[in-house]
Parts: C-alpha cells; structure tokens; sequence
C-alpha cells in the first residue's frame, strides 16, 4: 500500500512540475511578445531618424543604407527642439523639487505624527486625483488669469505641482509606514529634533520612494499637451509637446527630422530612467507589507 501512494504522490508531482513548466513557458512567451511589441516602435524610430525622406519610402523596414546625421540638426535648429526642451527641463525640475519636498514633509506627517482623521485626510488628498483634469481646465483658466498667471512658466508649475501632490503623499506616507518606530525612536532619544529624526534617519531610507515619485513626476509633466496648450496659447514661449505638434504640422511628411525630433525628447527620459530605475520597483512596493 506504501509503494502504491508513494507511486501515486510522485505521479502527483510531476503532472503538477510539467503543468508548472507548461504555465511558466507561456507566461515567458507573453512577455517576449509584449517586450517585442513595445521594443520594436522605438526601434523602428530610431532607425527613421537616421534616414532621409526619400530613402524612408523607398526602404522602410530596413536599416539606413546612409546615415542622414542632418536630421538631428534640422529638429534641432529649425524645430527649435533645443529651446523647448530647456523650457521643459526648467518647469518639470522645479515641479520635480517642490513636490518631493513638500510631499515627503506631508507624507512623515501623516504617517508619523498622531494627527486626527489622519486617514480622512488622506482619502480626501486621494479624492483630489478622481476628478478628470478636463472638467478643472476652465475654472483654472479663469483663475491663473485673473492673478496674471497666464503665458508664464508659473501658470504650468503651480497646476502641475497641485496635481501631482495627492500621489505623491500617499506614495511616501505608505513607504513611511514600512520604517520601523526604533529606529526614529532611537534618534530621538539620542537628542535628535523631529526635523533632524527626518533629515538623519528618514531621508536616508527613502531613496526608493524619491526614485518613484521622481519618475512618475518626470513622465508625467515632460509630455504633458492640454493644459499647456491652454495656458501658453497667447504666449511664444512653448514646451515640448507644443512644439512637437508644431514641428509635425510643418514637417509632418518629413519623416527623419520627425523621428529625429521624438529621439531627442526620449533621451532625457531614458537618462533619467537608468538612474532611478534600481530603487523603483523598491519605492512602488514599499507599504505593501507593513510590520
């Protein structure tokens, strides 16, 4: 009877190994394909922007038999790419700043100090991020130009710093939650203040949260086209997707200054990627177990 139930459970085990490897092969088979179609549009823009109009046509889907390195200088210097990608950098940095500033502040906050309703409080900072930003566009509008706001960096950073805030605090107040009390007890027994317990013992583990929030911040603010259409329209300053739309309405069938173009707007987000992208993964976790 031993020998039969030991046959049995090993029967057992090799329909469950085989139905394992059966699942892994096609989960691995998934990803393959969805990294091939994620991969491949990049692919296919980078090898446009090194060639001309005319080869474009006559060889789309192979390699560029001459590399047209003028295109990079046509989105440049006709596309103005380099001025819009300053305006771009200057507004997303300070955005990118204050609201890891004042999101890591509020997060400790919520997290660590005995506030009341603490958790009320944090459903209604959620509640903020329901709203479709469509349906706040025209009472902003009538807003940021009575106080003379708009045409101005300022009439992008302010919005863009209220409307990244909510997830901000929430990602670090749920990281916050994950930092064991001896370790800020500790400080505080030390002789430490509550602002050095934050700057000694807090911001030296929240790399993980700063990286998420910074990439999430940067992603979202870098390509963002409605509300800076609507607040530069009587301006001639333009960020990038202003001056994108722009450039493709002038240049629209000109595809390797195009692509050109979009390869330059990319690098900033892959550089700033590959520098954060270690601690990422670690910051969207943190708070999903507590204790």
């Amino acid at each position: 009877m031993n020998t039969k139930r030991m046959n049995i459970n090993q029967k057992t085990v090799r329909m469950h190994m085989k139905g394992d490897g059966k699942a892994r092969g096609f989960s691995r088979t998934l990803l393959i394909l969805y990294c091939a179609v994620i991969v491949f549009p990049i692919i296919f823009v980078v090898m446009t922007s090194f060639k001309s109009t005319s080869e474009f046509y006559t060889n789309v889907w192979g390699l560029p038999q001459h590399v047209a390195w003028e295109n990079y200088a046509t989105a440049w210097n006709d596309a103005k790419i380099g001025q819009y990608m300053l305006n771009s950098v200057i507004i997303v940095s300070i955005v990118l700043i204050v609201s890891l500033i004042v999101g890591a502040l509020a997060g400790y906050a919520l997290s660590r100090f005995r506030i009341k309703h603490a958790e009320i409080i944090m459903l209604a900072i959620l509640a903020c991020t329901m709203l479709p930003s469509e349906s706040v566009i025209m009472p902003l509008y009538l807003i940021t130009s009575k106080i003379g706001l708009i045409g101005s960096r300022m009439s992008l950073i302010i919005p863009y710093i209220a409307w990244g805030l909510p997830m901000t605090i929430y990602i670090f107040r749920n990281f916050f939650d994950t930092i064991p009390n001896e370790l800020l007890e500790a400080a505080r027994i030390d002789g430490c203040t509550e602002v050095q317990t934050f700057t000694k013992v807090a911001i030296p583990l929240m790399l993980p949260a700063i990286a998420t929030n910074a990439i999430l911040i940067f992603v979202a603010w870098w390509g963002e086209l409605l509300w800076a259409t609507v607040a530069l329209a009587s301006s001639s300053m333009k960020t990038i997707p202003i001056g994108m739309v722009s450039f493709s309405a002038q240049f629209g069938t000109n595809w390797g200054p195009m692509c050109a173009a979009i390869c330059i707007i990319l690098i900033p987000l892959v550089v700033f990627f590959c520098f954060v992208q270690k601690y990422f993964v670690q910051g969207l976790t943190g708070g999903a177990v507590k204790g």
